[in-house]
């Protein structure tokens, strides 16, 4: 899988860089399972680098199987 790294700024979060990278928070478990050595503190060290998988979009689809309110 292609992917690209990326070193963490001052206020970073995993939330945060989901929605940045992905569009939102369907990335945490793509940014967590490809950074396996890295604590996800509440905020990312300064200058943490961290492997971004390049993920195709039906992996980002929003999940049908829950209720609007849900997804």
């Amino acid at each position: 899988m292609a992917s690209f790294n990326y070193t963490t700024v001052e206020g970073d979060r995993i939330d945060t860089l989901s929605a940045r990278f992905y569009g939102g928070n369907r990335g945490i478990a793509i940014i967590a399972d490809a950074n396996p050595a890295v604590p996800l503190d509440a905020i990312f060290p300064l200058g943490t680098v961290l492997v971004i998988p390049i993920v195709e979009d039906s992996r980002l689809a929003p999940n049908t199987d829950l209720p609007p309110w849900k997804r």
